[in-house]
């Protein structure tokens, strides 16, 4: 069963798209702002992740009041910004405008794509799940109503619509649409012939602020902040908000308490942040798909090995039983055995596991990742019963890869997936954690 945002969010998103997750990375991340979507060299999508900002929470250029009275608006927001990005990876073939954008205006040429590939991701929600493009228009005409009323004061948007109304070349902007939505797959040269109809003419395409569209060129910071938009929704997508929203809360009250235990041991410690590493399922998967063979065999053995030794049957030779060889001599019974022998057995262990992801270990990278995921299906395999084990890796920042109370699961798996390399190196400050979080255990 699915107990988080994040695997819930996963399974709808290539549930939508029907791609292979080894395929596509994607990121839930609460320190941006809104969905980024990168097609070269692997398509890549950044989910935001409700947070706090000075004791505000907000979510996709949205202010809330409070949480409570938000927690509607920034789920349905949440949950449109899932299947508008499985639509584009479901349609969108980025490749065939590799060539046409040499050479173009960057900023005006992603403009172009960006208008068509919105149109075909629609027309493909529509079509293919009726019920979310019918939630997710209703967002759509409460933010253009919003956008709306904020444009009516900019003098760029009057001529805007000054150009739109007398259109001088009489371009039929319906006619436009239509032929993108019934573009196949295979109609390069007719979509390129409308991508160049659109850079030649971007004055006809409105461009509307709708917070869970994607742009290339979002701004990271937001300049003009909305106050307490309230967004609610009906039927699955409703019960799919609220399953959001009560996941969300639990997962909330599992990580205060995670980070409230490493906090009181990291007073005299020098990290910037102790944090939940982020994660990255796809990057997993392939990790998982090519080290395959080695982890079978790894499993296989460690199954085999001991790490103690305890008593077995008593046999002719090993440690003498003093007492036994008393009774085996005043009886004169040669059957009293008076040898005892040790054997191997496996106990449960608490392990944490500590991996440097400073910038001094970027050449290494590759390697180490793959190092990385066999730590962690070693330490499962091992602990898999009883013991407690946890998976750190540090730079200036502290990330916790799995809890030592949290099972080895997806979540923390995808976590595995998510190392990056960056900063500093504190080794001395993670060992002397790991150490304290070890006594403490």
């Amino acid at each position: 069963m699915k107990e988080t945002v994040e695997e819930v969010s996963h399974q709808i998103f290539f549930d939508i798209c029907e791609k292979n997750p080894m395929d596509i990375d994607v990121f839930f991340l609460d320190g941006i702002n809104f969905p980024k979507i990168e097609y070269l060299p692997r398509m890549t999508v950044h989910f935001p992740l409700p947070r706090e900002i000075n004791g505000k929470n907000v979510y996709e250029g949205i202010v809330f009041s409070d949480y409570e009275s938000g927690q509607d608006t920034i789920w349905n927001l949440f949950f449109a910004s899932i299947c508008h990005a499985a639509g584009h990876a479901k349609v969108t073939d980025f490749s065939k405008y590799e060539n046409w954008i040499k050479g173009k205006n960057e900023k005006r040429a992603y403009k172009v794509i960006e208008h068509i590939e919105d149109i075909r991701v629609n027309n493909f929600l529509e079509k293919s799940f009726p019920e979310y493009f019918q939630e997710m228009s209703k967002i759509d005409e409460t933010f253009k109503i919003i956008n709306e009323n904020q444009k009516e004061r900019n003098q760029k948007y009057t001529r805007k619509k000054f150009d739109e109304k007398f259109n001088f070349k009489n371009l039929d902007i319906g006619k436009i649409k239509q032929d993108i939505q019934e573009l196949g797959s295979e109609y390069t040269d007719k979509l390129i012939e409308i991508a160049d109809l659109l850079y030649n003419n971007e004055n006809i395409i409105v461009k509307e602020k709708i917070p869970y569209v994607d742009h290339y060129f979002h701004l990271e910071k937001v300049l003009d902040w909305q106050q307490d938009i309230i967004i609610n929704s009906e039927g699955v997508v409703q019960k799919k908000v609220q399953n959001f929203i009560d996941m969300w809360f639990e997962q909330l009250k599992r990580r205060t308490r995670a980070q409230k235990r490493y906090r009181g041991l990291t007073n005299d410690l020098n990290f910037d942040r102790i944090e939940f590493a982020p994660e990255n399922i796809g990057e997993y998967l392939r990790l998982r798909n090519s080290t395959n063979m080695f982890l079978k065999k790894m499993s296989s053995q460690m199954k085999m090995s001991p790490n103690i030794r305890d008593d077995e049957t008593p046999e002719d030779i090993g440690l003498l039983q003093m007492q036994a060889a008393i009774q085996a001599i005043a009886a004169q019974n040669n059957s009293i055995q008076v040898f005892d022998q040790d054997h191997n057995r496996k106990i449960e262990e608490e392990w944490a596991i500590i991996l440097d992801t400073s910038s001094s270990m970027r050449l290494k990278f590759d390697e180490m990742k793959k190092f990385a995921l066999a730590l962690g299906e070693a330490a499962n395999e091992v602990n898999s019963k009883k013991g407690k084990w946890g998976f750190y890796t540090f730079n200036n920042n502290f990330r916790i890869v799995k809890d030592h109370y949290e099972r080895y699961d997806q979540v923390a798996r995808s976590r595995v997936g998510g190392i990056e390399i960056s900063g500093l190196s504190f080794m001395n400050d993670a060992i002397k954690l790991c150490t304290r979080i070890l006594e403490k255990e």
